[in-house]
This record gives C-alpha cells, structure tokens and sequence, in this order.
C-alpha cells in the first residue's frame, strides 16, 4: 500500500496464481473502496512494492519469478530470468484509459523512493538489485543462506533512476549512486514532487544488516554516510518534519538502534542536514529489541481521532 499525503488516499495492489494475475486499487480518506481494476500480466509474478504520482501508478513486471514448470507441480522456486526485460506498467489512478507499458534493463526491485511527472515524461527512483538472486555457497543452513543472500552487497543494490516518455514510449536510466544502500526515505510532503534528498540504511558486509546511514543529494550528485558504531545495527530510518519548516531537510531522522556487544536497544534521532554529526537524541529502551527493517512515522496529528483496530 501507499498512501498519498496530499489527497488521503491508499493506493495498493494485489497479485495471485490465477487470474487475474495483478489488480490495482484506490480507497478513498473516507476508507470506501473507489476502483479496483485488472492489469494484464502474462503470467504468476513477484511484485513487492509499486509508486505513485500525481496522476498515475506504476506498477511492475520483473523477470524474477517462479519457475512455470515447476509452479503447476506446487513447488514455489524463483528464478530470475536475465534474457527479458524489465516492464513498467503506467496506470492512470482514476481508472481511465489503457495501461502504458515501458520496458527497461533486467533486474529486481524491493523498494521504490519516489516518482513525479515532468512535463510528457515519470520520473521514478527506486533501488536497482545488479544481483537479483546471488549465490550463498558454503552456508551452513537455509536459514543462513537466505541471511547472506539478501545482504545488500550481494543483491548489488543502487539508487537508481527510470524515466519512462509518455508520448514516445522510450525508456531511458542511469545509477545515481554506486554506494550500496537500500530501504530508502524522504520527506513525507515531497511525494509526487522532485525530492533533493533520500535518505538510505547501508548494508553490512555479507549480513542482512544496517550498520549505517547514507544521505543522497540528488541535485548536487553527492552523498555522505554515517556509520552506528561497531556491533550497532538499525532499522529504515524515517523522516520526521520539524513544525513549520519549509526546507526538505529540516526535520528529525528516527530510526531503532540494536547494540549487540552492549545487548541494548535504542531510539536513536538525527539531524537530517548533518548526519556525520551522529546523534542528537538516544534513548535507551527497556529491552533489547531485534534488528527490524521496514518502519513508518506518524505525527501526532495524523494519530489524533485515528481507529485503531487489535
């Protein structure tokens, strides 16, 4: 799901074995459904995460998926498949017209950070995986095997850049980053508006791990990174505005610490304008928690008069 801070609405997806393989859908802020359509797909696919702009959603078709063959016997093994292309399907949000297909360079994608339309053309940024499905060799289990295997320097992932020209048809792409970082966040209120700044966990070595902090200046084409500690590893961090500041960047970064050596967990707060700096807040918590990944912020506003369902 997504939610789009400027209309209230959620945006989701859902996909299946049967058809149809992939459905797009809009709640209204008034929590009733508004439209639910199909968006054909040639097959069972993977789709983990899509965007949105002001006008459109993009939704996807990776060429990692599960093996055909195998999916009608029941056995669920992925496979990625390097010789076809990357697809992009442009969907209106509010049902109208075809579905607009763009195709780009192979690969897999987790998590998109953000898209916005320029003039005929999306812009869209997410993170490029140049391993979708690297091999774990000389893992003692499954479980470790699979640990090792999504460690962002074995999925080689990179903040990268999709551009898909609605009246050509063309695609065009390029990294905007070499660094490998993933699970990367912003500024709330620049959803579907060009963002300077992304804000993004790096990876340990060989572990499924964030052991630091990168910040990404997509104007200036520069980066800085701020490491947790030895033994210290994080969570998605997210961006918290600052009441009443206009600049992108004044805000609080949030984000859960878990110090292995210490066997202590921590709230930990950053200035988004300067994360070398480290810390500006830490609170400890009454327990050691274990190393999360996806996270969300709320303001106390967006709280007030909320349900909440148990």
């Amino acid at each position: 799901t997504k939610a789009d801070p400027h209309t209230g609405e959620l945006l989701f997806f859902s996909y299946s074995k049967e058809e149809p393989y992939l459905r797009f859908g809009v709640v209204g802020p008034d929590g009733v459904l508004r439209l639910l359509r199909a968006v054909p797909l040639p097959g069972p696919r993977l789709p983990h995460a899509m965007a949105f702009t002001t006008n459109y959603v993009i939704l996807n078709d990776f060429p990692l998926f599960w093996r055909p063959d195998l999916l009608e016997s029941g056995i669920h093994y992925p496979r990625f498949h390097r010789d076809l292309p990357s697809r992009f399907a442009v969907v209106r949000r509010d049902g109208t017209g075809d579905v607009q297909w763009f195709e780009a360079d192979p690969t897999y994608v987790l998590h998109f950070v953000n898209a916005y339309e320029d003039g005929d053309e999306i812009v869209l940024d997410g993170f490029h995986q140049g391993c979708p499905l690297p091999s774990a060799k000389g893992a003692a289990s499954l479980e470790e095997a699979a640990f090792r295997g999504i460690a962002l320097d074995n999925l080689q992932t990179l903040l990268h850049r999709w551009r898909f020209d609605l009246r050509t048809g063309r695609t065009t792409e390029e990294h905007l980053s070499e660094r490998n970082t993933e699970f990367g966040t912003m500024h709330p209120a620049f959803a579907t508006r060009p963002n300077r700044y992304v804000y993004a966990p790096t990876g340990e070595p060989g572990r499924f791990l964030f052991n630091g902090l990168g910040k990404h200046d997509l104007v200036a084409g520069t980066e800085t990174a701020s490491s947790f500690g030895s033994g210290v590893f994080g969570s998605e961090t997210m961006f918290a505005p600052r009441p009443g500041a206009t600049d992108e960047d004044d805000g609080y970064l949030v984000t859960f610490t878990i110090d292995m050596e210490a066997d202590a967990s921590y709230c930990v707060v950053l200035d988004p304008a300067d994360i070398s700096a480290g810390p500006v807040c830490r609170l400890r918590l009454p327990e050691r928690i274990s190393s999360g990944t996806l996270a969300v912020w709320a303001s106390r506003e967006e709280l007030a008069g909320a349900s909440m369902l148990v």
